[in-house]
Protein backbone atom coordinates (compact mmCIF):
# COMPACT_ATOMS: atom_id res chain seq x y z
CA UNK A 1 0.00 0.00 0.00
CA UNK A 2 0.96 3.55 -0.93
CA UNK A 3 1.88 6.11 1.84
CA UNK A 4 -0.24 9.08 2.25
CA UNK A 5 2.68 12.10 3.47
CA UNK A 6 1.63 15.69 4.70
CA UNK A 7 4.64 17.82 4.34
CA UNK A 8 4.19 21.27 4.99
CA UNK A 9 6.09 24.21 6.12
CA UNK A 10 5.10 26.16 9.68
CA UNK A 11 5.76 28.55 11.99
CA UNK A 12 7.01 27.64 15.51
CA UNK A 13 3.61 28.84 16.70
CA UNK A 14 1.67 26.13 14.13
CA UNK A 15 0.94 28.58 11.19
CA UNK A 16 1.35 27.76 7.67
CA UNK A 17 0.33 30.82 5.58
CA UNK A 18 0.28 34.09 7.22
CA UNK A 19 -2.55 36.97 6.75
CA UNK A 20 -3.75 37.49 3.06
CA UNK A 21 -1.71 33.60 2.00
CA UNK A 22 1.54 35.37 3.21
CA UNK A 23 4.42 32.65 3.25
CA UNK A 24 7.28 34.83 2.47
CA UNK A 25 8.48 34.06 5.77
CA UNK A 26 9.47 30.76 4.49
CA UNK A 27 12.97 29.78 4.73
CA UNK A 28 13.83 28.17 1.26
CA UNK A 29 17.39 27.08 0.48
CA UNK A 30 19.72 24.51 -1.10
CA UNK A 31 20.29 22.06 1.88
CA UNK A 32 15.82 22.15 2.24
CA UNK A 33 15.97 21.72 -1.68
CA UNK A 34 18.28 18.75 -1.14
CA UNK A 35 15.69 17.61 1.29
CA UNK A 36 13.03 17.52 -0.92
CA UNK A 37 14.49 16.05 -3.75
CA UNK A 38 15.55 13.26 -1.67
CA UNK A 39 12.43 13.03 0.07
CA UNK A 40 10.10 13.08 -2.53
CA UNK A 41 11.87 10.91 -5.13
CA UNK A 42 9.53 8.46 -4.34
CA UNK A 43 6.57 10.07 -4.59
CA UNK A 44 4.21 9.90 -7.67
CA UNK A 45 0.84 11.57 -6.80
CA UNK A 46 0.50 14.97 -5.24
CA UNK A 47 -3.40 15.42 -4.06
CA UNK A 48 -4.51 19.32 -2.82
CA UNK A 49 -7.62 20.75 -1.89
CA UNK A 50 -9.13 24.22 -4.03
CA UNK A 51 -7.18 26.72 -2.58
CA UNK A 52 -3.54 24.87 -2.59
CA UNK A 53 -4.48 23.84 -6.03
CA UNK A 54 -5.27 26.72 -7.35
CA UNK A 55 -2.28 29.38 -5.80
CA UNK A 56 0.01 26.20 -6.83
CA UNK A 57 -1.23 25.59 -10.22
CA UNK A 58 -0.98 29.72 -11.06
CA UNK A 59 2.48 29.69 -9.64
CA UNK A 60 4.30 26.71 -10.77
CA UNK A 61 3.70 26.40 -14.65
CA UNK A 62 5.41 29.21 -15.44
CA UNK A 63 8.28 28.29 -12.73
CA UNK A 64 11.86 26.96 -13.79
CA UNK A 65 14.12 24.34 -11.99
CA UNK A 66 13.77 20.72 -10.65
CA UNK A 67 11.06 21.29 -8.27
CA UNK A 68 9.14 23.25 -11.05
CA UNK A 69 9.83 20.29 -13.69
CA UNK A 70 8.46 17.87 -11.04
CA UNK A 71 5.27 19.72 -9.80
CA UNK A 72 4.32 20.01 -13.41
CA UNK A 73 5.33 16.55 -14.71
CA UNK A 74 3.58 14.49 -11.28
CA UNK A 75 0.13 13.31 -11.04
CA UNK A 76 -2.10 15.30 -9.36
CA UNK A 77 -5.47 15.24 -7.45
CA UNK A 78 -7.60 18.08 -6.46
CA UNK A 79 -10.25 17.29 -4.13
CA UNK A 80 -13.34 20.22 -4.85
CA UNK A 81 -17.00 20.88 -4.45
CA UNK A 82 -16.59 24.13 -6.52
CA UNK A 83 -13.76 23.66 -9.27
CA UNK A 84 -15.71 23.40 -12.33
CA UNK A 85 -12.29 22.46 -13.96
CA UNK A 86 -8.32 21.77 -13.21
CA UNK A 87 -6.24 22.55 -16.13
CA UNK A 88 -2.64 22.13 -14.53
CA UNK A 89 -1.07 19.75 -16.46
CA UNK A 90 -1.50 15.95 -15.18
CA UNK A 91 -4.29 16.93 -13.04
CA UNK A 92 -7.87 14.91 -12.02
CA UNK A 93 -10.49 16.89 -10.27
CA UNK A 94 -12.94 15.19 -8.28
CA UNK A 95 -15.81 16.02 -6.18
CA UNK A 96 -17.35 13.49 -4.27
CA UNK A 97 -15.93 11.87 -0.98
CA UNK A 98 -12.49 12.48 0.08
CA UNK A 99 -11.98 9.66 2.42
CA UNK A 100 -13.52 6.76 -0.10
CA UNK A 101 -11.18 8.39 -3.23
CA UNK A 102 -8.20 8.71 -1.04
CA UNK A 103 -8.79 5.16 -0.11
CA UNK A 104 -8.44 3.90 -3.50
CA UNK A 105 -5.60 6.10 -4.51
CA UNK A 106 -3.57 4.49 -1.48
CA UNK A 107 -4.38 1.01 -3.08
CA UNK A 108 -3.38 1.69 -6.82
CA UNK A 109 0.61 0.85 -7.43
CA UNK A 110 2.95 3.26 -7.35
CA UNK A 111 4.91 5.74 -4.97
CA UNK A 112 4.03 8.16 -2.05
CA UNK A 113 1.33 10.19 -1.89
CA UNK A 114 2.13 13.79 -0.66
CA UNK A 115 -0.03 16.50 0.38
CA UNK A 116 0.94 19.90 0.32
CA UNK A 117 -0.71 22.84 2.21
CA UNK A 118 -4.38 21.92 2.10
CA UNK A 119 -5.07 22.60 5.69
CA UNK A 120 -8.54 21.93 5.27
CA UNK A 121 -8.04 18.53 3.40
CA UNK A 122 -5.83 17.29 6.00
CA UNK A 123 -8.37 17.49 8.96
CA UNK A 124 -10.49 15.80 7.12
CA UNK A 125 -7.90 12.93 6.17
CA UNK A 126 -6.98 13.10 10.00
CA UNK A 127 -10.23 12.08 10.82
CA UNK A 128 -10.48 9.35 8.82
CA UNK A 129 -6.93 8.17 9.89
CA UNK A 130 -5.39 8.18 5.92
CA UNK A 131 -2.22 9.67 7.06
CA UNK A 132 1.03 7.50 7.57
CA UNK A 133 3.74 10.20 8.03
CA UNK A 134 3.54 13.91 8.86
CA UNK A 135 6.42 15.66 7.88
CA UNK A 136 6.83 18.90 9.04
CA UNK A 137 9.53 22.23 8.63
CA UNK A 138 9.41 24.28 11.45
CA UNK A 139 10.60 27.64 10.65
CA UNK A 140 12.25 29.54 13.19
CA UNK A 141 9.78 32.72 13.42
CA UNK A 142 6.83 33.31 15.49
CA UNK A 143 4.10 35.13 13.03
CA UNK A 144 1.67 35.57 16.31
CA UNK A 145 -1.54 35.50 13.54
CA UNK A 146 -2.17 33.62 10.25
CA UNK A 147 -4.05 29.92 9.89
CA UNK A 148 -2.65 27.33 11.94
CA UNK A 149 -1.87 24.43 10.04
CA UNK A 150 -3.87 21.72 12.11
CA UNK A 151 -7.77 22.67 12.40
CA UNK A 152 -8.56 20.23 15.63
CA UNK A 153 -10.68 17.67 15.65
CA UNK A 154 -12.52 15.22 17.78
CA UNK A 155 -9.36 12.75 18.20
CA UNK A 156 -6.07 12.62 19.90
CA UNK A 157 -3.53 11.65 17.33
CA UNK A 158 -0.95 9.84 19.80
CA UNK A 159 2.64 10.01 17.57
CA UNK A 160 5.67 8.20 16.87
CA UNK A 161 8.80 10.90 16.19
CA UNK A 162 10.98 8.82 13.32
CA UNK A 163 13.14 11.67 12.10
CA UNK A 164 14.60 14.88 13.15
CA UNK A 165 16.57 17.31 10.80
CA UNK A 166 17.90 20.50 11.66
CA UNK A 167 19.01 22.85 9.12
CA UNK A 168 21.72 25.23 8.89
CA UNK A 169 19.10 27.54 8.15
CA UNK A 170 17.54 26.82 11.52
CA UNK A 171 15.18 24.75 9.62
CA UNK A 172 13.54 21.54 11.81
CA UNK A 173 12.14 18.81 10.36
CA UNK A 174 9.95 16.56 12.01
CA UNK A 175 8.90 13.29 11.10
CA UNK A 176 5.95 11.21 12.52
CA UNK A 177 4.10 8.90 12.30
CA UNK A 178 0.56 8.32 14.11
CA UNK A 179 1.22 5.19 16.47
CA UNK A 180 -1.35 2.80 14.83
CA UNK A 181 0.73 3.21 11.98
CA UNK A 182 3.68 1.36 13.72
Amino acid sequence: MRKLIIWDMVTVDGIFEGPDRDISWFVFEEELENYIRETQEKADTLIFGRVTYELMAAYWPSEQGWIADFMNKIEKVVFSRTLKSADWNNTKLFNGNVAEEVSKLKTRDGGDIFVFGSADLTATLMEHGLIDEYHLGINPVILGRGTPFFKGGPNRIPLKHLETRTLKSGVVILHYAPESRQ
